[in-house]
């Protein structure tokens, strides 16, 4: 911003094709001149605080007159001009509301200009305006800070509990291959599982895979890193749904291309473990209202949020649309699988055994034999099972037989098969189901394996997942 004795200036050619603007000159004195360069990072609501800083720098004088003028030397990374001339015009309607003469240069075009300057020491001035940080809260146009929006019950302060996790919760996770760190095998299983059981049942064959830029999954941050990869990806959504990896191990995201609702979200989920959706909630997340983040285009949103055992909200998911494109997004899947995982233990606190899908459960049988002297026929059964592409493990007899059935129970597998004398030589096995709380049943081998081959067939896959003792 520089304080003028006068100002020249004359259209000389285009610079760009079609330029918005026609060919014009200007000669004026006693002004002040903004020079200003629109950036691709830049938000239409900048320009009442550009508005107000050449505002200012007029006052000092008490000036009347003020140019703005377009000069893209300032800036390598200039938006594209129908944005950058919008931006403009905007800071030309603010100014004018102000009561200012203003004269607009030509967007679009080289130009030829002189000034002369009085060389006062407040002559020159320059401001670099970038959009506030944020994340906002939008309420009757009204941008308030995340705080405020809290302290005015419009947020629920759980929001803020960037670790929505409690000890217990986390060393559960940790079991299922879900670490504070990243996931190991048993993680990636489920989380694949779980991926390609949605991919199955949105009929999504020729998905893409793209890379976020979601750092972050818990807390406000998390919020607005899932939903930054989101808008991203889904301004472009058409056709085909689209997968987001990001930073976190296991934070990838299903990106759909359809319109979905809470109701939905809540059948899912309750399919897998019934009840969790008494702990799903929903927010508004948009340009214009709800929780918002700095984007250069509209988008309206609706969240779905996990309420944990901790307190703390958790993201699975949302709907809406984004520049006209409708779109449901699921996951992180990592977070809907800790969510499971954290509800279950909700469940225990009120005496239900919790449970998972037997074609998502990590180990589906467990094979623990009483004595050495039951192993060759535990053995057989654990080679059948293994056979059969079912995910089961061999626990040997080092331990006491109740530790190694409290560790599968502690592992939540569905079976638990236990053979001693009489199952040996009745060619039966002793069966815990963990959907039977408390029940235990002796089955034939024909009868348990006919059982096994049902529930296989129930589920929408059945992956396989190498065993952790053979």
């Amino acid at each position: 911003m520089i304080h003028l004795r006068e100002i020249k200036y004359w259209a000389v050619e285009e610079a760009i094709e079609n330029p918005p603007d026609p060919p014009s000159k200007y000669e004026g004195n006693e002004c002040v001149a903004g020079f200003i360069s629109v950036e691709e990072d830049d938000t239409p609501d900048l320009s009442h605080e550009a508005a107000l800083e050449l505002a200012q720098h007029a006052n000092r004088f008490k000036l009347n007159c003020i140019v703005i003028y377009p000069f893209a030397h300032l800036s390598p990374s200039l938006a594209e001009p129908n944005k950058a001339i919008n931006v403009l015009k905007s800071i030309e309607d603010e100014l004018k509301k102000m009561g200012f003469n203003v004269n607009r240069a030509p967007f679009g075009w080289y130009k030829g200009f002189s000034i002369t300057c009085p060389g006062h020491p407040m002559c020159e001035l320059s401001r670099t305006i970038t959009p506030p940080k944020g994340p906002f809260y939008i309420k009757d146009q009204n941008k308030l800070s995340i705080q405020d929006a809290i302290n005015n019950k419009l947020l629920d302060s759980s929001l803020l509990i960037n670790n929505p996790w409690d000890n217990e919760s986390i060393g559960a996770q940790e079991k299922f291959g879900i670490l504070s760190d990243g996931i190991n095998n048993i993680g990636k299983f489920m989380i694949d599982t779980f991926m390609e059981f949605l991919i199955k049942e949105n009929n999504e064959e020729n998905l893409e895979i793209k890379h976020g830029n979601h750092k972050e999954i818990y807390g406000i941050d998390g919020l607005s890193s899932i939903i930054k990869s989101v808008l991203d990806y889904g301004r472009y959504l058409k056709d085909h749904g689209a997968s987001i990896q990001g930073f976190i191990p296991g934070s990838d995201i299903l990106l759909l291309p359809k319109i979905s609702k809470k109701d939905d979200f809540d059948k899912e989920f309750n399919n897998i473990i019934n009840g969790i959706s008494n702990k799903l909630s929903e927010i508004k997340a948009s340009s214009s209202e709800g929780f918002n983040i700095n984007y250069d285009i509209d988008y309206d949103l609706n969240l779905i949020l996990y309420k944990s055992r901790n307190n703390g909200f958790v993201l699975l998911g949302g709907y809406g649309n984004v520049r006209g494109n409708s779109l449901t997004f699921i996951g992180p899947i990592r977070n809907i699988i800790s969510s499971l995982i954290d509800y279950g233990l909700i469940l225990a606190d009120n005496g239900i055994t919790p449970s998972l899908p037997f074609w998502l459960s990590p180990y589906q049988v467990a094979i623990i034999p009483v004595k050495e002297s039951h192993e060759e026929y535990a053995k057989n059964i654990f080679n059948e099972l293994n056979s059969k592409g079912i995910r089961v493990y061999y626990d040997p007899p080092s331990k006491s037989l109740g530790t190694r059935i409290r560790v599968a129970g502690k592992s939540w597998v569905p079976m638990i098969v236990v053979v001693g004398d009489k199952e040996k030589e009745s060619n039966t096995v002793n069966v815990r189901k963990r959907w039977k709380q408390g029940s235990q049943e002796v089955l034939t081998l024909d009868e348990f394996y006919n059982e096994i081959e049902l529930l296989k067939s129930e589920g929408p896959l059945n992956k396989y997942l190498n065993p952790p003792v053979s």
